[in-house]
């Protein structure tokens, strides 16, 4: 098992490693490419369309080939990707190398997270996504030197693929540590995702994902832009401030997965939506250290909600549906990731980068009514 988790976790590092670059080093890239200003939101729109068609059908792939094969293949697909922004020098090549790169986050997504709620407890899935965390901060971390040291992004592009690749062996290598995943081919057996749709509170519960994506994504998306252009930050630091920002949601689900069994999951998703809450306000300071303080504190707040509502799945759903529901999470979750930041690039472009923390209170008002919406509705019908 230790074994096994191990690989896991480093699947996990794998999966947030090329998750942050793109809006950590937006700014470089988009003169380097002579791209639009909301270049990045474009870009993100079309991964996350892509993540959206690999998510819904990443069950009927797992119960074909298995988690770790489609593990495998996404990671291999993510690397391609990854060389092909290397070698991207305009815009319409940066598209088209989100096409694979968005296919290949997906799946392994919604296997990963399927796999670690059945057979994990709340524990390990906050120290998984604290491992996604670590990757998350790496990302722009390793950016930020590259760029601080005058060295192009186009090598740090190829750096980051190496790393996956070496990943994807372990993942290949290690089949005789895998819990054997049972057979649903059996057609009863096997949840479309039109019936798991018709399941109570399913709906809610995808809203809730796609404004989680909303507040991380945006703010990961934007923050080294705002930095920029409001507070006159060189782009290196403003980089290295997002890597700080996926480090406190790294800190904040390292320290989750050490207490969150003695804490149920609506409880940790509601401290961390409050905390979310009171970063966008700092955020809206003139002041930087403040800002900074801010953007710190959304990124601690929402540390724990995203694992908090994957783990529940299993016990809000029943497990013969997790597999699926999973993945229509992962698809609303990646449709709100793509849109929200698209939207607040058109409107920053349009008025100004100063709204950001505003645009960010939005979503976590919004994902605090509902969550207090299901935990009514699941009291109600006791369902946990």
């Amino acid at each position: 098992m230790i074994v096994l988790l191990s690989v896991i976790f480093l699947s996990f590092i794998g999966l947030g490693l090329p998750d942050t670059i793109i809006g950590s080093i937006w700014p470089t890239i988009q003169k380097d490419t002579l791209s639009y200003v909301y270049g990045a939101g474009v870009i993100t729109l079309i991964i996350q369309c892509g993540t959206v068609i690999s998510s819904l059908y990443s069950s009927k792939l797992v119960y074909k080939y298995s988690t770790r094969i489609v593990t495998f293949f996404s990671i291999i697909l993510t690397s391609i990707a990854l060389i092909l922004f290397s070698l991207s020098y305009n815009f319409i090549f940066l598209i088209i190398a989100s096409v694979p790169l968005g296919i290949g986050a997906g799946s392994v997504d919604a296997a990963l997270n399927g796999y670690a709620a059945k057979y994990f407890s709340s524990n390990v899935m906050n120290f998984l996504h604290g491992f996604w965390g670590i990757g998350a901060f790496a990302g722009p971390f390793i950016m930020s030197m590259f760029i601080k040291y005058e060295i192009s992004w186009r090598i740090g592009y190829i750096l980051i693929s190496f790393i996956l690749i070496i990943i994807a062996i372990v993942v290949f290598i290690s089949k005789k540590y895998w819990i054997k995943e049972e057979s649903m081919q059996v057609q009863n057996e096997y949840v479309t995702n039109i019936k798991a749709l018709t399941l109570p509170l399913v709906k809610p519960a995808l809203l809730s994902f796609s404004f989680f994506s909303y507040i991380e994504l945006t703010t990961g998306l934007w923050i080294s832009s705002f930095l920029v252009f409001c507070f006159n930050l060189s782009s290196s630091y403003a980089a290295f401030i997002t890597a700080l920002y996926y480090g406190s949601i790294t800190l904040g689900r390292l320290i989750t997965g050490v207490f969150s069994h003695k804490f149920q999951n609506h409880i940790l998703i509601r401290t961390g939506e409050i905390i979310v809450i009171l970063g966008c306000i700092l955020m809206a300071s003139n002041s930087l250290h403040i800002v900074i303080t801010g953007i710190l504190l959304i990124g601690l707040g929402s540390s724990p909600i995203y694992p908090a509502m994957l783990h529940s799945t299993p016990k809000i759903f029943g497990e013969k549906a997790t597999l699926t529901i999973m993945g229509l999470q992962m698809a609303v979750t990646y449709t709100g990731g793509a849109t929200a930041p698209l939207i607040f690039g058109l409107m920053a472009d349009k008025f100004s980068f100063s709204i950001l923390p505003f645009f960010i209170l939005f979503g976590a008002l919004i994902i605090f009514i509902l969550s207090e919406y299901l935990n009514y509705k699941i009291k109600v019908n006791k369902i946990i």
